[in-house]
C-alpha cells in the first residue's frame, strides 16, 4: 500500500497543472490503466508456473490424525465384553518422486508457461502503447477538425454576407446565396459531427488512462521527418523475427505442446518414488484394544502401468496434433509479423513524404484561395463559387495535413511495436513532437 501511494504522489508531481502530454498519459496508463493492470496480473499469475510446475519434482509431505469413540460389544470365547474406549492415532507420510518423466515433462511445462505469460505481457504492453497514442491522437484529429470546421463555418459565413452585399449593389445573384448558405449549412453540420467525435475520442481515452483530461498537448508547428535507423527494411525484418513477443509467444507456445506430447507418451513409463512414513497410535482396532503403536517405515515403490484401456495413446495422438497445430501458428505468426514490419515501415516512409506533399498544398490553397478572392472582389475573373471550392479545398488540406502528421507519428510507434522495441524512449521521442496546450472540452 505505501508503494502505491509513493507512486501515486511520485506521478501527480510529475503532472503539471497545465496540459497532459502522452508520456503523462503513459504514465497513468501504468499506474491505473484497468487495461494495462489486467495484463500485469496476468503476468503475476503465468510467473507462478515456474513453482508450480517445479512442485511435481519436490517432496509430499501429508499429515493425518484420527480420534474415534468406539461404543460396542465383542463376543469372544463365549463371553460377551462391552467396549468402551477411544481410539486415536496420526501419521505423517512422505513422498519423494525418484523417476518420473510425467513430472519432468510438467516441469519443463512450467517454465515455458511462465516464459509465455512474459512474452504476451510484452505484446500486450506494447500494444497498449499504440492504442494509448492512436487514442490521444483520435482526440487532437477530433478537436482539430473542429477547428478548421469553426473556422470553416466562419468563412462561408463571411462569404454569404460578401454575396447578400454583392447583390443588393446589384453585383451579385440569389444563386450565390443560396450557394452559400448550402455550404454554411454543410459545415454547420460537420462541425455538430466533429463535436459527437470527440465526445467519443475523449471517452476511449479514459478507457485506457482511467480519468478524462481537459486538456491535452497537441503538435508543434515545427513537424520533423528523420529518416529510419536502420535505414533498410531487411534489418527491420531481422529485428522482428529475433525480438517480436509475438514470435516469442508462439515459440514458447510450441515449445509447451512438445512438452505435453513428452508428458502424453511418459505415461507409458513406470515411475519410481521413495516413501517414508511414520504413525502413532492408540487402541487404533479392536484386536488392539489398549495397545500404543508407534512406527516408521520407508521404502522404494515402484509402479507401471500395465495397461490404460488405450488412453495413452489417444492422448499422445492430440498432443501430436495440437504440436503441429501450435508449429503451424508459429510460421503463421511470423509471416503475420513480416508482413506488419514490411507495412509500417512503408508507412514510415511513404507518411514522411505525404507530409511534405500536403505541406506544400496547403501552401499553394493559401495562395489559390487569396487570388480567387481577389479575382472575386476586385478583378470579376472568379466566381462566388470559385471562392468557396477554394476555401474548402484548403480545409481539406490543413485537416489531411494534420492526419497525415498523426498518422506518421503512428506509424513509427507501430513499427517499433511490430519489431519488439516499443519503450518509454519511443514514447519519448514522440512526446517531442507535443507542445501547444489544447483545451479538448469542446
Amino acid at each position: 500500500m505505501n508503494r502505491h501511494c509513493l507512486c501515486l504522489c511520485a506521478l501527480a508531481l510529475s503532472l503539471p497543472a497545465g496540459a497532459m502530454d502522452l508520456k503523462q498519459a503513459w504514465d497513468l496508463l501504468q499506474y491505473q490503466g484497468p487495461i494495462y493492470r489486467a495484463a500485469v496480473h496476468e503476468q503475476q499469475a503465468g510467473a507462478e508456473n515456474r513453482a508450480i510446475g517445479q512442485a511435481g519434482l519436490l517432496p509430499q509431505i501429508n499429515a493425518s490424525a484420527y480420534a474415534n469413540k468406539i461404543n460396542g460389544s465383542q463376543r469372544q470365547n463365549g463371553i460377551d465384553n462391552d467396549l468402551d474406549y477411544d481410539s486415536t492415532g496420526a501419521n505423517v507420510r512422505l513422498r519423494q518422486p525418484l523417476f518420473n518423466k510425467q513430472k519432468m515433462a510438467e516441469y519443463r511445462q512450467g517454465q515455458q508457461r511462465a516464459d509465455y505469460s512474459v512474452a504476451v505481457f510484452d505484446a500486450k504492453s506494447q500494444d497498449a502503447a499504440v492504442r494509448l497514442a492512436d487514442s490521444y491522437f483520435d482526440v487532437l484529429l477530433a478537436s482539430e477538425t473542429i477547428t478548421l470546421a469553426k473556422a470553416k463555418l466562419g468563412a462561408f459565413e463571411e462569404q454569404l454576407a460578401s454575396a447578400r452585399r454583392r447583390l443588393q449593389l446589384g453585383d451579385g445573384t440569389v444563386t450565390d446565396i443560396d450557394e452559400s448558405v448550402a455550404r454554411r449549412d454543410l459545415a454547420e453540420a460537420e462541425l455538430i459531427e466533429a463535436q459527437d467525435n470527440l465526445v467519443n475520442a475523449r471517452r476511449k481515452l479514459a478507457e485506457y488512462i482511467g480519468e478524462t483530461p481537459d486538456a491535452l498537448t497537441t503538435l508543434q508547428a515545427d513537424f520533423a521527418t528523420p529518416p529510419l535507423l536502420p535505414d533498410n527494411l531487411q534489418a527491420w525484418l531481422a529485428k522482428a523475427q529475433a525480438d517480436s513477443p509475438l514470435i516469442h509467444a508462439r515459440r514458447h507456445n510450441y515449445a509447451l505442446a512438445e512438452e505435453e506430447v513428452k508428458r502424453a507418451r511418459a505415461g507409458h513409463w513406470p515411475t519410481l518414488d521413495l516413501v517414508a512414513g511414520y504413525t502413532a497410535g492408540k487402541s487404533q482396532s479392536i484386536s488392539e484394544l489398549n495397545q500404543r503403536n508407534h512406527y516408521s517405515s520407508i521404502g522404494l515403490e515402484l509402479n507401471i502401468a500395465l495397461y490404460s484401456g488405450g488412453g495413452v495413446s489417444a492422448l499422445t495422438r492430440q498432443a501430436s496434433a495440437n504440436s503441429a497445430k501450435a508449429l503451424d501458428e508459429l510460421d503463421a505468426t511470423r509471416q503475420e509479423v513480416i508482413s506488419g514490419t514490411t507495412r509500417e515501415y512503408r508507412g514510415v516512409q511513404s507518411g514522411a513524404l505525404r507530409v511534405h506533399a500536403l505541406e506544400k498544398a496547403v501552401a499553394s490553397n493559401e495562395r489559390s484561395l487569396l487570388s480567387t478572392r481577389k479575382g472575386f472582389t476586385l478583378g470579376g475573373t472568379s466566381t462566388n463559387s470559385d471562392v468557396l471550392n477554394a476555401q474548402e479545398l484548403l480545409f481539406v488540406a490543413r485537416h489531411d495535413l494534420f492526419e497525415a502528421k498523426l498518422n506518421y507519428l503512428m506509424a513509427r510507434l507501430r513499427l517499433a511495436s511490430t519489431v519488439g522495441s516499443l519503450g518509454d524512449d519511443d514514447i519519448d521521442q514522440i512526446n517531442d513532437y507535443l507542445g501547444p496546450e489544447l483545451l479538448v472540452t469542446n
